[in-house]
């Protein structure tokens, strides 16, 4: 392939297979990934291959995996990389556990600070785990398989219907469907640090569709109660990290890095072994890595199948794709020798096509190429800088006259107007401007609190909505799915949907020990509990005090009219049969008409 001579079988994937090359010109050893030509037809593979290329050009980071150089021989893409000298984070898990926390922050760390680069150059990875994280022999860590990374905002490149990541470390936004930021990302770090420390990720379950529900409608069991003597600032940064709703977690890698910067200057005082409770289960069994690391110089690079039981789940395939990937570890034979489909083939070529090109060869091409177009366009240039300084001297001009962002004071009384007038969807922009710049004003736990309120009402809207429509029960939690229910009933009987509400309160609630929807499905639970209470409350005072006046009535006339003192005793006995509200009148009525049978 190109230069490279390959040597051995390092391993395969759903993008290709990774051999162990030599470059016949220097000697350099590298790892040499390749599309091979079957697939180079299928449209979709190809962007791919060629997409992460494309994003290994843009990364130069110490902790990323280097690109060498990229090329196609004989309508076989390929490309080469660092060849690490080491092991897959997946197999440090099983074989040798993580015993100090302060390890596991400082893998977390390298891997944070290399997202940070990738994440400023608008690049997301979209499927951190531990096969796709390297450990060097001197402890340092490389993230390597961008295949799926995706631009900020950049149209997808997966077939129809498809989701491209590993279940047990996907972001809940990414793997329904959502718009993936570079959120999606820290959250895989959180489950990541997760399993490092658990030796099992956050979620686990016999499919990518009970991981997937999981995912959906479950909370992780706490870190801490899994794994004993970790500091509570790191429980409680990777419960954030884990947080369904992806504006609850650490905003960016930047700031993750801060965090566990933080976490490594705590005192040596709080440094103990790792000890996983009673009752933690062990890493299952999981197919091989893509990329295994070479276990030294000149040895075979594959490990003993026995011992790749890898701490992550399978990777979820597209549609259409075969191999992509639930993949057997390969025997000791497969593994030290090339596949026929591209050693055999190449050696019955004698003429053998070949492009490739070196990152320092494309580098200098683009810079050469940038050149000539700025020597031929000078004059071009000039009348374009001179529009820019025209276009400049109108902005400075629309920046002095424009009116600067409102103050704090400003946008807390457009809030506050809202709120007094019940308006709170039209400052609901003004609510997160205030939230955003102001998080250290004292008026901002009051703002969060109507911004609740407003997700309170939105999200009642939608339960109204979903019945309106006849779809309560269809993709929506049991929680949600009584509460519902209880509306319903209260149409007709309203006893009977209280009854409802506190036993779902009793069964879930209270809110405050659940989050995201099913937080607010319970406090809206709540709410409604309260509102039926009170009118129930008051229907039953104001009949209690009719129906006592009917009672001192048929007292009266006991002696003059029986008959229609009995009609009326026995009415009331009728009407407050099963009325716990009622008990004390149904018991008089009763002695009332027992004394005026025996007369």
């Amino acid at each position: 392939m190109g230069p490279y001579r390959l040597d051995t079988t390092i391993g395969s994937g759903g993008m290709g297979t990774v051999y162990r090359g030599i470059d016949e010109r220097t000697g350099d050893k590298a790892a040499i990934k390749v599309l091979p030509s079957n697939m180079s037809h299928n449209e979709g593979l190809r962007e791919r291959f060629q997409r992460e290329i494309e994003t290994l050009l843009q990364l130069k980071h110490p902790n990323i995996v280097r690109l060498f150089g990229f090329g196609e021989e004989d309508g076989e893409l390929f490309y080469a990389m660092e060849l690490v000298d080491g092991r897959s984070l997946a197999e440090v898990i099983v074989k040798t556990p993580i015993k100090s926390w302060r390890t596991v922050v400082r893998y977390a760390l390298e891997i944070a600070a290399g997202l940070r680069q990738a994440h400023d150059m608008g690049i997301v990875h979209r499927d951190i785990k531990p096969a796709n994280v390297l450990i060097t022999r001197d402890d340092k860590v490389k993230i390597l398989d961008f295949g799926i990374a995706r631009l900020f905002g950049a149209t997808g490149v997966t077939m129809a219907g498809g989701i491209v990541g590993t279940a047990d470390y996907m972001a809940p936004e990414q793997a329904f469907g959502e718009g993936v930021t570079p959120k999606a990302d820290l959250y895989s770090l959180g489950a990541l640090m997760y399993a490092m420390l658990a030796r099992q990720p956050p979620f686990r379950g016999n499919s990518v569709t009970e991981i997937l529900d999981k995912l959906r409608y479950n909370e992780p069991i706490p870190i801490d109660r899994l794994v004993e003597t970790l500091p509570n600032d790191l429980s409680q940064l990777i419960t954030q990290l884990l947080d369904k709703n992806p504006e609850n977690r650490v905003p960016t890698a930047r700031a993750l890095c801060r965090r566990l910067e933080a976490l490594l200057e705590l005192p040596e005082d709080t440094d103990f072994d790792l000890h996983l409770a009673d009752h933690s289960t062990k890493a299952p069994s999981a197919p091989g890595d893509e990329y295994q690391l070479k276990d030294g110089e000149d040895d075979a690079p594959t490990l003993d199948p026995q011992a790749r039981k890898l701490a992550e789940a399978p990777t979820m395939q597209l549609p259409g794709e075969e191999g992509s990937g639930n993949l057997k570890p390969k025997s000791g034979d497969e593994a030290t020798q090339a596949p026929a489909t591209i050693v055999s083939q190449r050696a019955k070529k004698p003429e053998s096509q070949t492009r490739f090109t070196t990152v320092a060869e494309q580098r200098q091409r683009t810079s050469e190429e940038e050149s000539r177009r700025e020597k031929s366009t000078v004059w071009i240039n000039y009348l374009q800088i001179g529009g820019l300084l025209v276009a400049l001297g109108v902005v400075v001009t629309a920046m002095l006259i424009a009116p600067q962002k409102p103050g704090a004071d400003q946008v807390y009384h457009s809030i506050e107007y809202g709120a007094t007038e019940g308006n709170l969807a039209e400052v609901s922009d003004e609510m997160d401007d205030f939230l955003e710049r102001f998080p250290e004003d004292p008026r901002s736990e009051y703002v969060a609190q109507l911004k609740e309120e407003l997700n309170l009402r939105r999200q009642e809207n939608r339960y109204r909505l979903a019945a309106a429509i006849g779809r309560a029960n269809q993709g929506m939690h049991p929680v949600e799915q009584i509460y519902l229910d209880a509306m319903k009933t209260n149409e007709f009987d309203p006893e009977a949907a209280r009854d409802k509400l506190q036993g779902l309160i009793l069964v879930y609630g209270p809110s405050d020990t659940q989050q995201g929807d099913i937080a607010r499905c319970l406090v809206l639970a709540e709410r409604r509990l309260k509102q039926l209470n009170s009118s129930l409350a008051s229907r039953s005072k104001q009949q209690t005090i009719s129906i006592r006046e009917r009672l001192d009535y048929a007292n009266q006339i006991a002696s003059d009219d029986p008959d229609k003192a009995e009609r009326i005793y026995r009415g009331v006995i009728q009407l407050l049969e099963g009325e716990s509200w009622g008990a004390n009148l149904l018991s008089e009525a009763q002695l009332r008409l027992k004394n005026l049978m025996s007369r």
